[in-house]
């Protein structure tokens, strides 16, 4: 993802340096301005962020994964993980939203954290994007730990810009559906994933 953005922005002749930090700590940094904006998330932020403006062009898809040990556990939305001990990552809105009343919680900051509790049993479940996740299993060669189908939820993600540079906008989604007509999104997408 940050490679196409970074050919996004170089398109409209406008550089960009992407810094990877904690999900939330980045939502809060681009809220109030300390940082242009945040990139890979859903609809609906900025009831609580308000100083963001979500770019409306979908940058990408987001499989949300209920990751187990235990595959014999059926999944069907977010009210079949309620009686799991669940791990979820700090700054996951939909999990906070959506698991407040599981069994138990236990929030991480990162997804190696969050694998981690899986491998030693710590935790039942762990919810995590499927790709990133299945990335991040088999970098930490964590074989155990399968993801659960069907997804939990499907979502579009966007980039969220701070209000002082809501003029890019329009050429940030000119530039995104350009590099969709002519193949470069569809080349990033499939090199990620």
């Amino acid at each position: 993802m940050n490679e196409m953005l970074t050919e996004c922005f170089n398109r409209m002749g406008v550089g960009v340096e992407i810094f990877p930090m904690p999900s939330k700590r980045s939502l809060i940094n681009a809220n109030n301005g300390t940082e242009d904006g945040n990139f890979v998330r859903t609809e609906g932020i900025t009831q609580r962020y308000p100083n963001l403006i979500k770019v409306p062009e979908k940058i990408s898809e987001n499989r949300i994964i209920a990751f187990s040990k235990n595959t014999g556990i059926k999944i069907n939305g977010w009210k079949s993980l309620l009686p799991y001990h669940v791990t979820y990552v700090n700054g996951w809105r939909n999990c906070e939203r959506e698991l407040k009343n599981a069994r138990a919680i236990t929030v991480v900051k990162n997804e190696v954290l969050l694998f981690t509790l899986l491998e030693k049993d710590r935790a039942q479940i762990g919810i995590f994007g499927q790709s990133t996740g299945k990335a991040a299993l088999e970098k930490l060669g964590y074989s155990r730990i399968t993801p659960l189908v069907p997804p939990i939820v499907i979502s579009d993600l966007f980039l969220y810009l701070h209000k002082k540079h809501q003029n890019l906008i329009p050429d940030i989604v000119n530039t995104l559906r350009g590099m969709k007509k002519d193949g470069t999104y569809d080349r990033f997408i499939h090199q990620n994933f």
